[in-house]
């Protein structure tokens, strides 16, 4: 396996996790330029750097940081506080990030009179890239590691991550999911969707692949097995896919209100 660190510079050390972040955010970047060229919603593009500057500050990583905090690990935090600071020490939350982001989406685009529904079409597409790039570095950084291979026909699947236990590689396989659901994302895009739909099948893909994935990903030392079988992950991700099905819902209950007036 690669070595964490990918360059050292003295005392500097530059990590491939890090690295994974910088890709996806010029990345993220420039996609969501090119959809905004077919589907005109931002009116610039420092509009969308601005964007994504605070999406990334506030919503990755201090929802992602707040959302470890409160669901993963509070009554640690609730003893030791100033450990909520020490992110270089790792824990942070994919479902924080997600509530977060989607809470300074929302102030942003009220306050740059943007419809929400149509810039979050847009913006969910390049969060499934980013989240695919983000995982391949949880890889790397061998965090949020897979379950042990039980059934040895899958062993040629396995990865040793340094406690010589062969494990499925977790990490690669929410990568690969994330992945898919960006190609999804734009297929449906080309289709012209109405607005919401790219928004709520994010929601909806993402939260089935989380519950499909978590199957292969060993849980949380500090939690454990919700009800003897079901892992936090997967409690949110069901989460995340029923506000996709309520929102698709909503939207067709207003078109239909919409319609019979």
């Amino acid at each position: 396996m690669l070595n964490p660190i990918a360059l050292q510079i003295g005392p500097l050390s530059i990590h491939w996790y890090g690295i994974a972040y910088l890709i996806a955010l010029v990345l993220g970047y420039w996609i969501l330029t090119l959809l905004n060229k077919k589907r005109k919603v931002f009116k610039n593009n420092m509009q969308i750097l601005d964007l994504i500057f605070w999406i990334f500050l506030l919503g990755v990583i201090l929802g992602g940081r707040l959302g470890y905090v409160l669901f993963y690990n509070f009554s640690f935090y609730l003893t030791h506080p100033i450990e909520i600071f020490s992110l270089w020490k790792g824990g942070m939350s994919f479902h924080g990030g997600l509530i977060g982001s989607l809470i300074v989406s929302y102030v942003f685009f009220r306050k740059n009179k943007i419809n929400f529904l149509k810039a979050a079409d847009l913006v969910v597409i390049v969060a499934a890239l980013a989240q695919g790039i983000g995982r391949i570095g949880n890889f790397i950084n061998r965090e949020l590691i897979g379950r042990p291979i039980a059934d040895h026909r899958w062993d040629f699947l396995g990865m040793d991550f340094g406690d010589g236990v062969l494990r499925y590689p977790s990490q690669l396989f929410q990568s690969a999911e994330a992945f898919l659901t960006f190609l999804i994302l734009l297929f449906i895009f080309s289709r012209k969707p109405k607005k919401g739909v790219l928004l709520f099948s994010y929601l909806i893909l993402n939260g089935g692949f989380r519950v499909f994935s978590e199957f292969f990903r060993e849980p949380d030392m500090q939690i454990g097995f919700l009800f003897g079988f079901m892992t936090l992950g997967q409690l949110l991700g069901v989460g995340v896919l029923l506000m996709g099905i309520l929102g698709f819902i909503f939207q067709i209950q207003i078109r239909k209100a919409r319609f019979l007036n």
